[in-house]
């Protein structure tokens, strides 16, 4: 497969001490820290040690997430991670809002099977690093995420604002997990907490 491109573009967080990490993880897992060992001015080597939940920051859910028998990312062959894709403009999405299939239409044409799909609404842009990003950032809504995985065949969605309402809040219950279940029970991939789509868009 032949690829050409006209620029990259670094579509991830910078991993940094203390980074935000979704609300309802904070009471259970540790923070994110970056500590420095030896400084390569001073001790002529330059060694650190990161510490970080795997769902601090842009991440990639595997269906083992959620799903017992799902696959593990090890699982997973490296094809999944290549080919066309498409960033979708839903920045009309407001606060707490879902992504509606009728957003998505305009693109129907443009979203072929297997592609990555990426929905861009400048959340991440603008929030992160703030408690609205995580309580009021739009949604996914389950009838959007079956129309791009079961119908249009994306092999991975990604998002730019905190996708699930069900995720939302200080306590995580499985059960609430909806958008979840709707790309990752079906097969399909998704990205967490992307940031600079407005370059892709």
């Amino acid at each position: 497969m032949k690829f050409e491109y006209c620029e990259v573009i670094d579509l991830t967080l910078p991993i940094t001490s203390g980074m935000d990490i979704p609300t309802g993880l904070r009471a259970t897992l540790p923070p994110v820290e970056f500590k420095l060992y030896s400084r390569a001015e001073e001790q002529g080597l330059q060694v650190g040690h990161l510490s970080t939940p795997i769902h601090a920051g842009t991440h990639l859910d595997t269906p083992r997430h959620i799903y017992p028998d799902g696959k593990t990312l090890d699982e997973i062959s490296m094809d999944a991670f290549i080919g066309k894709g498409i960033c979708v403009d839903v920045s009309q999405a407001k606060e707490n809002e879902e992504v509606t299939v009728e957003m998505l239409l305009p693109y129907e044409d443009r979203i072929q099977p297997g592609m990555v799909v990426f929905l861009y609404t400048g959340w991440s842009e603008r929030m992160f690093g703030t408690l609205e990003y995580w309580n009021n950032s739009p949604v996914l809504s389950t009838s959007a995420a079956d129309w791009l995985v079961k119908e249009k065949g994306a092999k991975m969605l990604g998002y730019d604002f905190f996708q699930d309402a069900g995720a939302k809040g200080f306590k995580t219950f499985r059960k609430n997990f909806l958008a979840h279940e709707h790309v990752l029970g079906q097969g399909a991939l998704q990205v967490e907490h992307l940031t600079n789509l407005s370059g892709v868009v």
